[in-house]
């Protein structure tokens, strides 16, 4: 089980996580997939919201990280928390994607 707050990345973040997703050629569900895992939502929920199975998400999941040269989806949810520290002190979001491009691919 994971812990999650209830404040979702602001929406500059949002907007980088699209744009870096999209720029190494994700597919629109891949694309908006390290947002779902920002948010710190499990398989299980990213897959019921989805309508997918539980197998499924992670197989995409895997396919994600690879697609970023990740290794775990925890390093997708630190880059999002350090662009969120910069989205409150009033980072723009070609700062924040500058910051996360190099760090999710």
């Amino acid at each position: 089980m994971t812990t999650r707050t209830d404040e979702r990345p602001p929406h500059r973040v949002k907007r980088a996580l699209e744009l870096v997703g999209r720029e190494v050629g994700l597919t629109p569900v891949l694309a908006k997939r390290p947002l779902e895992i920002a948010e710190g939502m499990s398989y299980r929920e990213i897959a019921r919201r989805q309508g997918l199975s539980i197998n499924t998400v992670e197989t995409e999941t895997g396919v994600l990280l690879e697609s970023l040269g990740l290794h775990a989806r925890c390093q997708i949810e630190d880059a999002a928390r350090t662009a969120e520290l910069r989205a409150e002190k009033g980072a723009e979001l070609e700062e924040i994607h500058a910051f996360l491009r190099p760090r999710l691919e």
